[in-house]
């Protein structure tokens, strides 16, 4: 059995009739579950590597499910694996616990105390706040001074509530976790994580929209998102998650992302896209990124490559409030290439016009795409 196969049925990157070929495989002797047992074992130890800090988080319940089994087959391989755990358990559990004082981070309580404020501001009037990482050092002077009055409000305000919000409405909002991760929230987006966060907790809800993480790296503490039906775990990197009607899409930029559905898991690379549909989760669809323009709201720009002109349509309806229709059929595969900074709606579509020929008409949230050339 090829070695290479066997590495992508573990992460979950064959096809149905690779499934079939291995699992048969797997069926037909025992010699070939334990080879396939060896090669799983090395492969996952690869990716998370077999070490003490990993003994020491498997012995405290922190490791995920991919880690247990590293652990526990590293376990049953060797007595001496098994004799030098318990050896190093024992010595663990003989440890005094030290009395968990906690400790004011200032610049971690001012952060998720401008949500709390932020939140309550949009709340009271309705108007979303537009948030900046760029603060100046007498600012954040005066704010430490203030934060030795608020951090008291800041402890009650919290025990009062069972998850904190971040929410966008009709801007992009980018902004900080606790943890040092960067979050932009598209448009009309919500994110919601508990509010006992903590670095060894970096568990967040996307409840709707779409959101670009720069998750900060973190052997110990894996991030998890859930959204749908679907759990996305990663330890350090960067990728898009939308919620769509009924359906979950990821995206990578960069790192390795697991997502886990149901009673499967698919590892995506750099590049990838999976979507997963919360009403039939055996057919999941994971394929290659032909565009980058996912990033539109992140990098404040539009990049097509020869991309087909009815995405380029719906890019649009989803980063304006117009719909944007293509009435001509003969116009839906017609390669478009620009690059427009993100200006308004109607000057990116002066230019689709004069470049495409076409005729543009506005009728009320509508905008209608049709060849000129027929007119």
């Amino acid at each position: 059995m090829n070695k290479e196969l066997l590495e992508r049925y573990i992460v979950g990157e064959t096809n149905e009739s690779e499934n079939n070929l291995v699992q048969s495989w797997l069926e037909q002797d025992p010699a070939n579950r334990a080879e396939y047992l060896k090669v799983k074992n090395v492969f996952l130890s690869y990716l998370y590597a077999m070490n003490k800090e990993l003994l020491e988080r498997y012995m405290v319940g922190e490791t995920n499910e991919a880690e247990r089994t590293i652990v526990e087959e590293w376990l049953e391989k060797d007595a001496n694996n098994r004799e030098a755990y318990l050896q190093m358990k024992k010595l663990w559990d003989s440890l005094p616990k030290p009395l968990e004082v906690p400790e004011v981070d200032v610049d971690k309580a001012w952060m998720n105390f401008k949500i709390v404020r932020d939140r309550r501001a949009s709340e009271l009037t309705g108007i979303p706040t537009m948030k900046t990482n760029v603060i100046q050092w007498n600012w954040w002077a005066a704010a430490s001074i203030l934060l030795v009055c608020m951090v008291g409000f800041y402890v009650f305000d919290r025990s009062q509530r069972e998850e904190m919000h971040l929410v966008s409405q009709e801007a992009v909002l980018r902004d900080s976790l606790p943890d040092g991760s960067t979050v932009t929230l598209n448009r009309n987006t919500e994110l919601a994580y508990a509010s006992t966060w903590s670095n060894k907790n970096r568990n967040v809800k996307l409840k709707k929209g779409e959101v670009f993480f720069q998750v900060k790296k973190d052997k110990k503490h894996p991030f998890v998102i859930e959204t749908g039906n679907s759990k996305i775990t990663v330890l350090g990197t960067s990728f898009n998650v939308r919620r769509i009607p009924k359906a979950t899409e990821v995206i990578v930029a960069t790192g390795l992302v697991k997502v886990a559905y149901a009673d499967k898991e698919i590892f995506l690379r750099p590049d990838q896209m999976l979507t997963i549909r919360d009403a039939d989760t055996a057919t999941v669809q994971k394929k290659p990124v032909q565009d980058k323009f996912y990033k539109y709201y992140v990098d404040s720009k539009f990049n097509f490559v020869n991309t087909p002109l009815k995405d380029v349509a719906e890019l649009l309806t989803r980063a304006y409030d117009y719909k944007v229709i293509i009435d001509d059929p003969s116009l839906q595969q017609i390669p478009y290439t620009a690059e427009f900074e993100r200006n308004s709606l109607t000057e990116i579509l002066k230019v689709m016009a004069k470049s495409l020929d076409l005729k543009v008409e506005v009728q009320g949230k509508e905008i209608h795409l049709t060849n000129n050339q027929k007119r």
